[in-house]
């Protein structure tokens, strides 16, 4: 009988090349790209790893197929990477990501094997530094690209400033969701972006978590279909036509 030696999704490739004196960034692991079928939707998520963390990574779990079921209801075809982060100035803490998938056990695998982070006493993680990740994945050429951020601490802004990510994510056409505790650039980030904030902190618990993901995978589903149907998936054309607020 033979064995399958388990792979860890998150894992870094063997004998990595150097990343230069002061990087922080882990490499991204690239996956050849494939041609686009119909309404194509790359989606990222952007989760905060650390200790609070851990009943909302289960609840996202939870409702993970859901994001896939309200993709193919809506006939969208999907991809999904995750990003997962700390804080960066705790020794041990990185930002990881893996690769895109189509197949959404593949996803839950990697949820379920999600490497934790301490985050440390002090307040803030580097959410920013783990958008700016979440910005150099191979998304597909013609699909619309989709970030949800979920953290329950404030972004630390001591390298990035999180105006200057708003705005950057805005020049990249990307839709934006968030679940945070309620920081005004929180905020804008999902509003300016097409997307919506929604409220969590370290205490919400696990009934309501559940409720506002499948609210959440049901909001980006729809939202990305509503960028097809109005401005053949240009999101900058569909922000023009539906400015936020409206």
């Amino acid at each position: 009988m033979k064995w399958k030696k388990r792979v860890n999704p998150f894992a870094r490739p063997e004998a990595p090349p150097e990343l230069g004196p002061g990087s922080h960034d882990l490499e991204v692991r690239r996956e050849p790209i494939g041609t686009a079928a119909g309404r194509g939707v790359d989606l990222v998520f952007v989760i905060d790893t650390t200790g609070s963390m851990s009943d909302k990574i289960e609840s996202l779990l939870a409702t993970c197929s859901q994001f896939a079921d309200d993709f193919n209801a809506l006939h969208l075809n999907h991809r999904i990477a995750i990003v997962s982060f700390g804080d960066l100035r705790v020794p041990g803490d990185r930002i990881q990501n893996t690769t895109f998938t189509s197949n959404v056990e593949v996803t839950k695998k990697s949820l379920r094997s999600i490497p934790r982070n301490s985050g440390g006493g002090n307040e803030g993680e580097s959410s920013l530094e783990a958008v700016e990740r979440a910005l150099s994945l191979p998304f597909r050429s013609g699909a619309v690209k989709a970030l949800v951020l979920i953290t329950d601490e404030p972004a630390d802004q001591h390298q990035l400033n999180a105006d200057e990510m708003i705005g950057r994510l805005g020049e990249r056409e990307m839709l934006v969701f968030v679940a945070s505790p309620p920081y005004k650039y929180f905020q804008r980030m999902a509003l300016r972006n097409g997307g919506q904030w929604y409220r969590i902190s370290a205490h919400t618990n696990f009934n309501d978590l559940l409720k506002m993901f499948r609210d959440l995978a049901k909001k980006v589903s729809q939202v990305v279909s509503d960028v097809y149907q109005v401005s053949d998936g240009s999101v900058g054309d569909y922000l023009r036509l539906k400015p936020p607020g409206k």
